[in-house]
Parts: structure tokens; C-alpha cells; sequence
């Protein structure tokens, strides 16, 4: 299975006029990129919807297998959410692969807000046969 890469990712794609944009670094062995999610990606008032949490955290895992030159999909997104997130303040999102075993690629990543962890997650990433 191929994945072309057509840049209108809502989050990474560069031509995607509606979408964030993302940049990614790599700090220490992790992947590692900053942004601010407006007020129109909210739940509650002020605070980033969980389903926008949960976006970010599978796209910042799924650049880490990117960057380690693999081509896997998400199997699976465990998500666990420890303060609410904020709208309109920067965080910063950082993934890391944790384990590879023949087609399984664990990673794991979290969004820091004011140096405190607000959500973390862990995905097992698969790469097609």
C-alpha cells in the first residue's frame, strides 16, 4: 500500500489553506512541534475538544514513524487526559517510537501546556503488508 503524500494533512500539510501547518523538530530523540488550536476546535468553553487532543497526539506519534523511515497507519490511539487543554495558548506536542517488532511500532506521545503534561497517548502503528 502506497501513501502519497499530497500536503492537505489538516495538520502537517502545507497546502491544506485551512489547516495548522505543523513544523516538526526533533529535541533529544523526540519529535517535538508548538502551536496554539483556536477557539473553534473547542468542547467546553476555553478548552480544546478531546477528539482535537486526541488528532494531535496520533499526528505527533505518527511523525515519529515518519521520521525513523517507516510507513505505518494508526491501529490503535489510547488516549488519557490529565488537565484540560487550553484554547488559544501554545502547547507543545511530543511523540517518540518506544518499541519496534517486525510490523508493530509502539509510540508514545503527550501535549505539554505551561510545562505540565494535559494529555498523553500511546499508539500501535502498523506497517501494510
Amino acid at each position: 500500500m502506497d501513501f502519497p503524500d499530497t500536503h492537505h494533512c489538516f495538520l502537517c500539510g502545507n497546502q491544506n489553506p485551512m489547516g495548522f501547518k505543523l513544523k516538526f523538530i526533533e529535541d533529544n530523540g523526540d519529535t517535538v512541534s508548538e502551536v496554539s488550536i483556536p477557539s473553534q476546535y473547542q468542547g467546553f468553553d476555553g478548552v480544546v475538544h478531546g477528539g482535537i487532543v486526541a488528532t494531535f497526539l496520533d499526528e505527533i506519534m505518527a511523525q515519529a514513524v515518519k521520521k525513523s523511515g517507516q510507513k505505518a497507519m494508526t491501529g490503535t490511539l489510547t488516549v488519557k487526559y490529565r488537565k484540560p487543554c487550553r484554547t488559544d495558548e501554545k502547547i507543545q506536542i511530543r511523540g517518540r517510537i518506544v518499541e519496534i517488532n517486525g510490523r508493530i511500532i509502539k509510540a508514545q506521545g503527550e501535549i505539554i501546556q505551561d510545562q505540565e503534561i494535559v494529555a498523553e497517548g500511546e499508539g500501535i502503528f502498523v506497517i501494510p503488508r
